[in-house]
C-alpha cells in the first residue's frame, strides 16, 4: 500500500496546481469595475457605421468663410459649393471669384465668363502657398 500512497502524491500536487492555474485566470478575466459608467455598445446591425464628422470633410457653403479665413490652408481638403459670381478671368482654365481684396482662384475646364453666376463644387486645395478651389463642376446658373 505504500506505492499506492505514493502514485496518489504523484497526481494530487499537478491537479492542485492545474486547478490553481484555473482560478487565477478566471480571475483576471473576470470584469473588473462596473461602477465607472457604461460601456461603448456593441453595434450588431450587420453593417459599417457611417463616417462622424470628423472623420469626413466639411462642405463650405459661403465664399466669405473661406476668403476671411485667418489661415486658408486650414480649409485644405475640404468640400466646396458655392453659388457666385465670376469676378474676373485667369485664363482659359482658372478664374476668380469675391472681392478684389478677398478673391479666390478656381481651376476649372468649364469655360465661363466674367460676370456669370455659376454653381461651384470641388475642393480645396493648395500649391505653393496658394489656396485655391480645384473645381469638378461648374455650371451656369
Amino acid at each position: 500500500m505504500h506505492f499506492e500512497s505514493r502514485v496518489r502524491s504523484v497526481w494530487v500536487w499537478p491537479l492542485a496546481a492545474g486547478l490553481t492555474a484555473l482560478i487565477v485566470a478566471s480571475l483576471s478575466t473576470a470584469p473588473q469595475d462596473r461602477t465607472a459608467g457604461p460601456e461603448t455598445p456593441v453595434g450588431t446591425a450587420g453593417h459599417v457605421a457611417a463616417a462622424e464628422p470628423e472623420e469626413s470633410p466639411a462642405t463650405l457653403h459661403d465664399l466669405e468663410t473661406m476668403a476671411g479665413a485667418l489661415d486658408p490652408h486650414e480649409l485644405l481638403g475640404w468640400h466646396v459649393d458655392f453659388h457666385v459670381r465670376v469676378s474676373a478671368l485667369r485664363d482659359a482654365t482658372s478664374f476668380w471669384i469675391g472681392k478684389t481684396d478677398s478673391r479666390v482662384l478656381v481651376v476649372s475646364m468649364t469655360p465661363v465668363s466674367a460676370d456669370q453666376i455659376v454653381r461651384i463644387t470641388g475642393t480645396v486645395e493648395g500649391q505653393d502657398q496658394q489656396v485655391y478651389i480645384r473645381a469638378s463642376s461648374v455650371t451656369p446658373e
